[in-house]
């Protein structure tokens, strides 16, 4: 065995190519039995700038001889990368490819891979987006020897798990024993190499794997199977077989290309690259590719274009996708069903029908944008985007929307609850409906993300084409098993939009418009007013909707934490006060007809809506009977800006009907 001091070996460190580099991994070998582990420690030392020392001590427990300990930043990752866990996490293993590892004994450094005092980009032990490992048989050494490793730059790039690599890293493969038989080492199969036939395409022809041996007594001679041939270099230099060079028994890791042979017919093709040196046993590299026929194809990536809305009498909100093609033997040609238009150019040039020219036989990349016709109705429209050519045909679905000219404030939201359960389940939007509704689907809500700032446009979750009377209430859920589990009723509706984690705004949009919303979308609620986590928001009687500006006093709070473990709202200590909001102030009858004024209470200006079109008057009087003002109601417009706060009464004359309502001016 190794001197104590060499009880414990750095072996592998792996740098991923996951989201975030993950997983990041450093693999330790125990050489002898260490009855405290506590005595060891490493540490890395990040872009060249010298030892950051021992940044982990491992816990005071033993290790077994043979035993592989694993370090790395997370498990979630590591695991599925390796199908193992690591046996231990910390953010001091967060290393990129180009950072050195130190292994410490009593404080002392034991044990290096790469030069602490090096950025290892570009240098003969860059490992990024890849691997390196200890040649089995050599000790541990305070001074970095790159002739006891192999470093594999770039060797994972792509892979979603070691398995799945060209080139995967040989966890738990190191021994003390070092090996003494001629052996060659070969990376991953190729696979996939493909053009189409008469246009051969160097690049998605060739491929890429390595070659390397150890105590070799002969040269390795690569051999390509038929219809594949192999170089030493990317493009060029391609030979049926080629031999790679021993010395004092070593070739180190080689990077190989082969490619599928031009002039090829239309069919699968596959072989193997033999991998040869006297007394090793024969490697074999797996390789397959396919010459395509070189049919006529226009490809589309995006599955539909969608949310291309505007209110009557406006211009629609535009959607896009991108064309390309090969081998066509004409223009493309792109027709838009009735009620859309197609245009190269975005903003102008809308037109039924639009051409797209090809070159040689190709469309590169070229964008078309849609938007709906001008001049339609209120209503939701669906149809098709067609692209034509050589035969071919390729079919886009499409809808859009045109909103009514002005939001109807026929809904207005009431609460919003971020729940106890596990996950902070359920999240709980509700709304309140104040008319007679007859498609919900114009209507939908959006989630601010913090301090993100409004949502401009982008509905999150549009509800369903339900019709709704007025005095519903509506809720609205991500979870809607959690919603019966904690309330013991069924949601209305489940969307994963409703996912406020306390501290979210909403927005409620009407038409296209937003009319209500809960919460400052310009700011994170920690700490404020409305936050709501673990707890709620509850909008007061008689108030709302507040269009796009957030009163906080029209809401009454839970306060934070308050629901914190609770497991039903029938038992909580502060329940959520659901289908509990009333709005008297907001409707009444005239001639027949509703009569909405909103805002309710009033800030300044105010809307009076009727649906009977005919000429009326409005007179304000104070709580005490003094009449404060009298106008004849021309634009639907009420200014109250000249009155003191306070509750007034509204009376509108119509066709000789008179009705009267409360107003509150703030």
């Amino acid at each position: 065995s190794f001197g104590f001091a060499q009880d414990l070996v750095l072996t592998a460190v792996v740098d991923g190519d996951l989201s975030g580099g993950l997983p990041k991994a450093i693999e330790i070998y125990v050489v002898n039995n260490i009855a405290d582990l506590s005595a060891y420690g490493v540490g890395s030392a990040n872009n060249g700038q010298g030892t950051d020392g021992e940044e982990f001590t491992f816990p005071a427990v033993a290790a077994t001889a043979g035993d592989y300990i694993y370090i790395s930043t997370e498990e979630t990752q590591f695991t599925a990368y390796f199908g193992f866990a690591p046996s231990y996490t910390d953010s001091f293993a967060g290393i990129n490819g180009d950072d050195a590892v130190e292994l410490f004994f009593m404080g002392s450094v034991i044990d290096t891979y790469g030069d602490p005092d090096t950025l290892g980009d570009g240098e003969t032990w860059d490992y990024t987006d890849g691997w390196a490992y200890r040649t089995s048989g050599t000790e541990a050494n305070a001074v970095f020897n790159q002739g006891n490793w192999t470093s594999m730059f770039q060797a994972l790039d792509g892979a979603g798990t070691n398995a799945e690599a060209g080139n995967p890293a040989p966890l738990g493969t190191y021994t003390t024993t070092m090996n003494t038989n001629p052996t060659i080492t070969v990376g991953g199969d190729i696979a996939d190499l493909e053009y189409f036939e008469g246009n051969y395409n160097a690049a998605t022809a060739e491929g890429q794997t390595t070659v390397g041996g150890s105590n070799l007594t002969t040269d390795i001679t690569l051999t390509a199977p038929a219809n594949f041939q192999i170089s030493l270099t990317s493009g060029s230099g391609y030979v049926n077989s080629l031999v790679l060079t021993q010395t004092g028994g070593d070739v180190a890791f080689t990077d190989i290309y082969v490619r599928l042979n031009d002039m090829l017919a239309t069919g699968m093709y596959s072989g193997n690259v033999d991998a040869v040196s006297t007394g090793a046993d024969t490697e074999m590299i797996a390789v397959s590719g396919e010459v395509r026929a070189a049919d006529p194809a226009i490809v589309i990536f995006d599955t539909e274009v969608d949310g291309m809305n505007y209110p009557e009498g406006g211009t629609s909100s535009e959607d896009q996708y991108t064309v390309n093609a090969r081998f066509l033997t004409e223009d493309i040609t792109v027709t838009a069903s009735t009620n859309f238009e197609v245009s190269l150019t975005t903003g102008a040039g809308f037109g039924a029908s639009v051409n797209i020219p090809q070159t040689m036989g190709n469309v590169e990349d070229v964008i078309v944008y849609t938007r709906l016709a001008s001049g339609l109705t209120q209503g939701q429209y669906t149809g098709t985007i067609t692209n034509v050519s050589s035969g071919e045909t390729e079919t886009l679905p499409a809808s859009g929307t045109v909103f009514a000219s002005a939001p109807t404030n026929s809904l207005v939201l009431t609460g919003i609850f971020d729940g106890p359960l596990s996950g902070g389940t359920p999240k709980v939007v509700e709304v309140y409906t104040l008319n007679d509704i007859a498609d919900l689907s114009f209507y939908g809500i959006s989630r601010v993300n913090t301090t993100n700032g409004s949502s401009n446009g982008v509905i999150g979750y549009t509800f369903p084409a339900d019709a709704v009377s007025a005095g519903t209430y509506i809720t609205i859920t991500n979870s809607a098993t959690d919603f019966m589990t904690y309330f013991g009723t069924a949601a209305t509706y489940e969307s994963g939009e409703i996912n406020g984690n306390g501290d979210d705004p909403y927005e409620l949009y009407d038409n296209g418009a937003i009319n209500d919303v809960f919460g400052d979308v310009n700011m994170d609620g920690t700490g404020e007013a409305w936050e709501y986590l673990d707890g709620w928001a509850y909008r007061n009687d008689d108030t709302g909707p507040d269009g796009n500006n957030f009163v906080v006093g029209n809401w009454s709070y839970s306060g934070i934490d308050v629901n914190d473990g609770q497991t039903s709202n029938g038992t909580a200590p502060t329940p959520f006060p659901i289908g509990t909001y009333s709005n008297v102030l907001d409707v009444t009858e005239v001639n027949g007809s509703k009569f909405v004024i909103f805002p309710n209470p009033s800030h300044g200006i105010s809307t009076i809506s009727l649906t009977n079109n005919s000429p009326a008057t409005v007179t304000i009087y104070s709580i005490l009977g003094k009449q404060v003002l009298a106008q004849d109601l021309t634009s639907n417009s009420l200014n109250v800006s000249s009155l003191q706060s306070g509750i007034y009464l509204v009376k509108v004359t119509q066709e000789g009907t008179t009705s009267t309502q409360k107003l509150i001016v703030r």
